[in-house]
């Protein structure tokens, strides 16, 4: 017996999320309303661009939106975007084991460099053939992650190591950054990091006249212009988050719109306990709804008797425990639901919004965590 392979990656039957190219198009249109001219705009597309696809997200902001330079987390994420036809600059934000400076050449891209350790071995494997090898140097400001140190008794050796990368001629660096461990959300601390930044480069452009890339602020900080510099690393408002200060990114729109369907309706007398372990007990006769969608699709666990689901305009709060494949909510106050009827879990759908991050704090934690979670057995569809 043969089977006739079916394409189910735009399925709307079961759970899907729709990924907005207007939503986008607006978001990138925000965020550079708050730039200065001289500022430009990295588009941070890892993690598959949070979660929303990046085969259909990046080729919109580089072809439509007109974003010149990308940024991603691993290897496979930078040549995954050079395979999609994207042609501007990429940055991966971390270093790369230095067997392959070949790929990293090969693809054009520029990698960070963010320890010595890196230095001798990445300026050998770059003179083995022709071209330069792009670099970016990573600062340790304030997070204590990853970086060069630039507290006050390490600065002379965070120097004398740039310097070190200057002395091979094909590594060749073109940009410093940093990250901010608060953002808007504890200036003071910013400041301070911002502080050491300026003094790591002005201390090094004081022996250097090449000019180089200057980028400090992700989307917490990019609407101050003292951190804004040369170019900000947009993430999660390029995708409709919000971070402080939150008057100032009332324009954005969602980007992912995640839904599900109502499969099952079925009434169930006062007393009963749903789903695993009891959980909760009916407090009245109750109508519940099975919606298709539970913790292998990305509705975490943790919004079991929390969460909530939008249901033709109103929200219908999850019952019991979320299973794998499925999660109940209550519908006794919503007698106009039908089995058919579109649930949405977060995004916005016929002029209602229910935020991912109003379900991100319920499962005590934040949408990137929310967005990234939403796994790969549900399509995303551009629309």
């Amino acid at each position: 017996m043969t089977f006739e392979k079916r394409d189910t990656s735009k399925d709307k039957t079961r759970a899907w999320a729709e990924i907005s190219r207007s939503a986008l198009l607006n978001n990138v249109a925000v965020i550079r309303s708050h730039l200065g001219p001289e500022t430009g705009m990295a588009a941070v597309v890892k993690a598959d661009a949070y979660g929303h696809k990046v085969g259909l997200v990046a080729p919109i902001l580089e072809q439509e939106a007109g974003v010149k330079f990308f940024a991603v987390a691993t290897l496979e994420e930078a040549i995954e975007l050079r395979e999609l036809g994207i042609r501007g600059d990429i940055l991966i934000l971390a270093s790369v084991d230095p067997r392959y400076v070949p790929e990293l050449k090969h693809y054009d891209l520029i990698v960070t460099l963010m320890d010595r350790l890196y230095i001798e071995p990445y300026g050998q494997m770059a003179a083995k053939s022709e071209g330069p090898l792009r670099l970016h140097l990573k600062l340790d400001t304030g997070m204590a992650r990853l970086g060069f140190s630039t507290r006050k008794e390490e600065m002379a050796a965070s120097l004398a190591a740039a310097r070190q990368i200057e002395a091979w001629p094909q590594l060749q660096l073109e940009g410093v950054f940093s990250h901010l461990a608060s953002g808007a959300a504890d200036p003071e601390f910013s400041k301070r990091q911002l502080g050491l930044y300026q003094d790591f480069v002005s201390a090094w452009q004081s022996q250097n006249s090449k000019k180089l890339i200057r980028h400090l602020a992700a989307s917490s900080a990019l609407t101050n212009r003292d951190f804004a510099l040369d170019m900000v690393r947009a993430g999660i408002v390029l995708y409709g988050g919000q971070t402080p200060p939150p008057e100032l990114w009332q324009d954005l729109r969602p980007l992912m719109s995640f839904f599900s369907r109502v499969f099952l309706l079925r009434d169930v007398p006062r007393g009963t306990s749903v789903s695993y372990s009891q959980t909760w007990h009916a407090e009245r006769d109750t109508r519940l709804a099975l919606i298709e969608a539970g913790y292998a699709d990305g509705i975490m666990r943790l919004l079991s008797n929390r969460g909530s689901w939008l249901i033709n305009g109103a929200e219908a709060p999850i019952v019991g425990r979320v299973c794998m494949d499925c999660c109940l909510v209550d519908v006794t106050d919503l007698p106009q639901v039908q089995v058919g009827d579109r649930a949405l879990f977060f995004g916005e759908y016929q002029g209602k919004r229910l935020s991912a991050a109003a379900q991100a704090e319920k499962a005590e934690t934040i949408d990137y965590e929310l967005f990234t979670g939403i796994t790969g057995r549900v399509p995303r569809i551009l629309i």
